[in-house]
């Protein structure tokens, strides 16, 4: 029964044949898709799927001198996260969040020397299934 349970919920998470819906940061600077079953804030930049397992926070970060600096930060604040990909315009870490929930956090760089942040946060469904989420991250405007 678990089994059923976890791969219908792989299967709603991967968003594959099914309506999707934009989640934008605050500034609507940054979005990214999530299923349209989802939950999301009227005040933008946090969503959640209807079990409350899995979580998202999009934001774009407007004091930072650099993408660098963006980079490092993540590391200090992420500290039970690895790096699992890191180039001059994408930066991505996979691990344990500071609530201590498994995640992906995902920072990317958009035109205008500005950057678009995503966390994605599970207790259900797989690494594989946050991802996804994290990677559909792109500018808004």
């Amino acid at each position: 029964m678990t089994r059923v349970a976890l791969l219908s919920m792989a299967a709603s998470v991967l968003m594959i044949g099914q309506d999707v819906k934009r989640l934008a940061s605050h500034d609507g600077n940054c979005q990214i898709s999530v299923p349209s079953s989802w939950e999301t804030s009227t005040i933008g930049g946090v969503g959640g799927s209807p079990d409350r397992k899995m979580s998202v926070a999009v934001g774009s970060p407007q004091r930072l001198s650099s993408f660098d600096v963006l980079k490092q930060n993540a590391k200090k604040l992420y500290t039970k996260d690895k790096v699992t990909k890191d180039s001059s315009s994408e930066f991505e870490m996979e691990g344990q969040s500071m609530n201590g929930k498994p995640n992906v956090y995902r920072g990317i760089t958009i035109p205008g020397g500005k950057y678009c942040t995503v966390e994605v946060m599970y207790e259900s469904g797989t690494a594989a299934d946050a991802r996804k989420i994290a990677g559909s991250l792109k500018s808004g405007k």
